[in-house]
């Protein structure tokens, strides 16, 4: 194995002709840096230099030597600046999973705001349903996903980035069409259509907490339809709840939210990610993270869980909320 500092030297002394001057550029004496360059031609069997009175030159053999030795120590300082960016996560790739809408929330302006942060990190992105995209970040192959909801899974810390309004649409002439806003009371009566699609599955979970009783089982159908076509299929008694903002395109179709006691409900998005996954991609976009919400690297790894504000009334769709793995709250896996 060659010393890379015996390259430096060899590679110093062709430069400025003499073992003298080359000395001098790593504050050596004369004597040890000829001496190494000796150590080295007789370790590799090879003459690298003439010496003469006047200096030293590369022999023939020498000179092939040192253009290959001078391509080495360009890899080895390309690879170090390399390895130090990915090491600050300035480099290498992030793997990052959704299910809504890129427009949606604060998600293209986060995107955003790391891509111009980390312009040499490759951003490889997955679109897939929820249970899907949670499962790709246990087998280690996303590093972070934004979904509907937390879960409190085991290794997984998470933080609310924004939540939406839950959406009634019913048809136009039903009954609570003229209500301006809507309880979950008032739709004791009601059959429900939601998405098969996320987050149809944690509407249907989010309804049946607020309208399940000793006696009453609301009624869900579960409807293979984009959310904007299930919004066409209310009619009549049933009415389709659907999450987050909503164009009015059918005249024929009354739109109104609906709340609980603590104001609207709101389905939550939530970044989840693995508390081991050691990429420094993945530290860099939580910092990012951290920052644009106001809160700290200390925060993010669960170190101030007395500070994780109550699920309930004070959720305004922008403040966040940091959760780590084993919350008794948080709902399981739809």
């Amino acid at each position: 194995m060659i010393d890379v500092h015996l390259l430096r030297y060899a590679l110093a002394a062709a430069e400025t002709g003499s073992f003298s001057r080359a000395a001098g550029k790593f504050s050596v004496k004369q004597s040890t840096l000829s001496k190494r360059i000796r150590t080295l031609e007789l370790r590799l069997g090879l003459s690298l230099f003439d010496r003469s009175t006047q200096g030293v030159a590369p022999t023939a053999v020498g000179q092939r030597f040192l253009d290959r030795a001078r391509a080495i120590l360009i890899d080895l300082e390309a690879l170090s600046i390399e390895s130090e960016a990915l090491a600050k996560g300035n480099a290498g790739k992030l793997r990052i999973g959704f299910q809504s809408s890129l427009a949606a929330g604060d998600l293209r302006a986060i995107l955003e705001a790391y891509r111009t942060a980390c312009p040499e990190v490759a951003l490889e992105p997955m679109e897939g349903a929820r249970d899907t995209l949670l499962t790709q970040i246990d087998r280690d192959r996303l590093d972070v996903a934004i979904v509907a909801g937390d879960t409190g899974e085991p290794g997984h810390r998470s933080l609310c980035l924004w939540s939406e309004p839950l959406t009634v649409a019913m048809a136009r002439g039903h009954p609570l069409e003229t209500r301006a806003q809507l309880y979950w009371t008032d739709l004791r009566n009601a059959s429900f259509l939601v998405t098969v699609a996320d987050p149809g599955p944690l509407i249907a979970a989010m309804i049946r907490a607020r309208m399940l009783g000793a006696s009453f089982t609301p009624s869900i159908s579960h409807q293979n339809v984009s959310r904007s076509n299930l919004l066409s299929f209310a009619g009549g008694n049933c009415v389709a709840i659907t999450a987050g903002a909503v164009v009015r395109a059918d005249p024929a179709i009354v739109l109104r939210p609906v709340q609980d006691a603590f104001g609207p409900t709101r389905i939550d998005q939530v970044l989840h990610w693995r508390e081991d996954n050691p990429n420094p991609a993945l530290a860099r976009f939580l910092a990012l993270v951290a920052h644009r919400y106001g809160r700290t690297m200390r925060d993010i790894m669960g170190q101030v869980e007395s500070e994780r504000p109550p699920r309930g009334g004070d959720r305004d769709g922008l403040s966040p909320r940091w959760g780590g793995s084993g919350g008794a709250n948080l709902p399981a896996r739809i």
